[in-house]
């Protein structure tokens, strides 16, 4: 009994700490503020060079992810976050203090590939949360590490220029201590299923099948984030185009500043709505998510058009990318939830790596696709682009949904529901080990 108490109270900790170890170590803080400002002024990269790191680094998180999620399911989910911190840490002063191409190459690379480990927070949550009989706070509690998240970095982005301007090394001095700070937390968090593990370890190496409906989610989620993840960086950079068409220099570095600030606001409002609002509309959210991005990049477009009132032409476009920014965390906590609700334990350490490597395959992808169109023509048509890719993405989640409620084949609200595939999926969860 007493042991059950002491287990139930490391729970409690580790549950109280989680959503603020992932809320400030989900990247790097004040570098994700500065990083092509600090590798292009400071460390003298070429555009070419930077994008050179971006395609490398992203290629690598692809090729590791089978031997990286090997080692997870070795080592257990405590030790896979603990790795991915200490990671973070290590690429953060490579990049800090390294004098040479290769060196910031390698630090980059431990940088992306390090969230393969990271993310088994999300796993560790959704265990700790189920042996409570809470698992229906999961998404709640995620969406708070997100809220959180968006909070700090709103404030970073806000004083970040003015410490840059005092040391162009200072954020990255804070980011080195921030990365401290998260290796010291990760050994506050505890997995009620760490100490089973071992017992599972055969069953955890064989090959997962997923089923049609896992199969579904990952892909839904690969294709609306990663859209919404290139829409971001492509539609601020449409709207600086349009901004330098009609202001100087100054003028759109301020009006770019202010809409950078509103966007930073409006991710902060998108996850406070959505701990609103999911509860009540539940998988419905499914399809709203999409229509929002549908919205947000139909405004960039139609503002591009508008030339006659430039207040109204900005607004406009200013809506869209605020929109952007709005529903960007909401669709990763609701495709976490979804299929960690849907999967065994000895399937979610894969589930959730293949669920990130989903966007990695999709954002690389995309980028190569615009690469290739932008050699020819202007920048609209990308964002034309992705106003098409989020039509598609509201189609997949729209068979999702159906699969959800009960309108597609065997996924019905019969004996193969996913509904009822839940209840046997915690069932066996309780047991399993």
């Amino acid at each position: 009994m007493e042991n059950e108490k002491l287990k139930r109270r490391k729970i409690m900790l580790s549950n109280s700490i989680i959503p603020y170890f992932i809320g400030i170590s989900d990247d790097l803080m004040f570098f994700i503020a500065i990083d092509s400002l600090f590798f292009t002024v400071e460390k003298g990269l070429s555009t070419t060079e930077l994008s050179f790191l971006t395609t490398i680094s992203s290629l690598s998180y692809i090729l590791l992810q089978i031997p990286f999620l090997n080692i997870i399911q070795k080592i257990g989910n405590i030790k896979a976050i603990r790795l991915g911190t200490i990671m973070l840490l290590i690429s953060s002063i490579l990049m800090t203090f390294g004098n040479n191409y290769a060196i910031i190459m390698i630090g980059n690379i431990i940088y992306r590939t390090s969230f393969l480990f990271k993310k088994m927070d999300n796993v560790v949550l959704e265990n700790n949360l189920r042996y409570l009989n809470k698992q229906e706070n999961y998404a709640k509690v995620l969406s708070k590490s997100k809220l959180i998240y968006s909070i700090i970095t709103t404030i970073i982005a806000l004083i970040v220029g003015g410490i840059f301007a005092i040391n162009h090394h200072l954020p990255m001095y804070l980011c080195i201590g921030v990365c401290v700070i998260n290796i010291f937390l990760s050994f506050c968090i505890y997995d009620v299923n760490e100490n089973k593990q071992t017992t599972c370890q055969n069953k955890k190496l064989e090959k997962t099948r997923f089923s049609k409906l896992i199969q579904i989610i990952i892909i839904s989620f690969g294709i609306c984030y990663a859209t919404i993840s290139i829409g971001q960086t492509n539609s601020k950079l449409f709207i600086q185009y349009n901004l330098q068409e009609h202001f100087n220099v100054e003028l759109t570095a301020t009006y770019l500043g202010l809409i950078i600030v509103t966007s930073r606001i409006s991710r902060i409002l998108g996850n406070l709505i959505f701990r609103k609002i999911y509860g009540k509309l539940k998988d419905k959210i499914n399809i709203v998510l999409p229509i929002i991005g549908m919205i947000a990049f139909a405004c960039i477009i139609i503002g591009n058009y508008i030339d006659s009132a430039i207040l109204i032409k900005f607004v406009i476009m200013t809506i869209g990318f605020d929109l952007i920014l709005l529903i960007r965390d909401s669709i990763e906590v609701y495709a976490t939830d979804l299929l960690l609700k849907n999967t065994k334990a000895h399937e979610q350490q894969k589930a959730v790596s293949y669920l990130q490597l989903s966007k990695r395959i999709v954002e690389t992808a995309i980028s190569l696709l615009f690469s290739l169109l932008l050699i020819k023509l202007e920048l609209i048509y990308v964002i034309i682009c992705l106003f098409v890719f989020t039509i598609v993405s509201f189609g997949i989640n729209s068979k999702l949904y159906k699969m959800l409620c009960g309108d597609f084949g065997d996924f019905g609200t019969g004996t193969n529901s996913p509904f009822k595939l839940i209840k046997e999926v915690e069932k066996e969860k309780g047991n399993e080990y």
